[in-house]
């Protein structure tokens, strides 16, 4: 039996994601090319992996077995390279690292500028995911190394994921600086915004949830006239005097002129974490990228985690 680390990545993937397709596009490949690789594992093994259940896939008792054994090899693997990192004794390598839009607006620049002047030899290189979700699963999957993800709490480790808490994100009230909203305050009331019309982020995506919540909370369904899934254009539109919005810190990285931002004074937050895979937890390029966004997010005067 002759089995490649790719196959049995893509097996295990397809036994995640339920179908050939979703599983490629988690693996950056085309489903022909996934569809041959499992081919190959069954004329390898002699047994089938994979039957077809209408429109998705399901692993056959011997891919099954199969599988647990490649989630044994393939952390295996992982910690044979860093046992290898540690002992050449440098910070090396390419990290692979997922952050949504507001992460990259604010922390990324910083990040990248310690990462150059402290480990010349390390490259970051980053994607853009607008679900925690999806960078967890892409992390568990190996397309990522780790991820930047928002969540109210996470287990400190949860299905062999790693999550390491770097601070608290907390939400603000942005008003139109010339609208009579907020003129002479410096902090309102959630409840207070439950006759304004609102600027928020989308109820599809995990912070539109969260700010649904604390509305909830606060003794009213918040009146959406506009729901957009991108800061800077949040701040233009309050700016614009179309409503009020609620706005994490981060977001608040290019604060255009024409809006005044206001604390919360029942204030709520997300909380921001970086997702690793168990196995890789004694990389030193891991302990160095925990290192960096710790010392960029006190640097950026964020409510840092200890």
């Amino acid at each position: 039996m002759d089995l490649s680390i790719q196959q049995l990545r893509m097996l295990r993937e397809v036994s995640a994601q339920g179908t050939i397709a979703a599983a490629a596009n988690t693996l950056g490949y085309s489903p022909s090319a996934v569809s041959q690789q499992l081919s190959s594992i069954e004329k390898s093994t002699g047994v089938g992996v994979l039957e077809r259940v209408g429109r998705t896939v399901q692993l056959t008792d011997a891919g099954r077995e199969l599988v647990s054994h490649a989630d044994v090899v393939l952390a295996e693997l992982e910690r044979a390279q860093a046992s290898l990192e540690r002992i050449q004794r440098r910070v090396a390598g390419t990290v692979r690292v997922g952050l949504s839009e507001s992460m990259a607006s604010r922390f990324l620049p910083p990040l990248l500028q310690q990462s150059a002047a402290r480990f010349p030899d390390l490259v970051i290189r980053t994607e853009e995911f607008p679900s925690e979700a999806d960078g967890v699963e892409t992390v568990r999957s190996g397309q990522l190394d780790a991820c930047f993800v928002m969540a109210i709490t996470h287990a400190p480790v949860q299905e062999g994921i790693v999550f390491e808490p770097l601070f608290r994100d907390w939400f603000r009230i942005v008003v139109p600086e010339d609208s009579e909203w907020g003129v002479g305050r410096t902090e309102m009331h959630l409840s207070e915004l439950a006759e304004l019309p609102l600027v928020l982020a989308p109820r599809r995506v995990w912070c539109g949830r969260l700010i649904q919540q604390a509305c909830r909370e606060s003794g009213f369904t918040p009146n959406v006239a506009h729901e957009i899934d991108d800061y800077p254009a949040t701040l233009r539109v309050v700016a614009a005097g179309a409503g009020a919005a609620l706005v994490p810190d981060l977001g608040l990285a290019f604060e255009p002129q024409g809006v005044r931002v206001l604390n919360i004074t029942n204030r709520f937050c997300r909380t921001v974490e970086l997702a690793y895979r168990q196995s890789s937890a004694t990389r030193p390029a891991i302990s160095a990228l925990v290192d960096l966004a710790a010392t960029v997010a006190k640097d950026l005067g964020l409510d840092t985690i200890d």
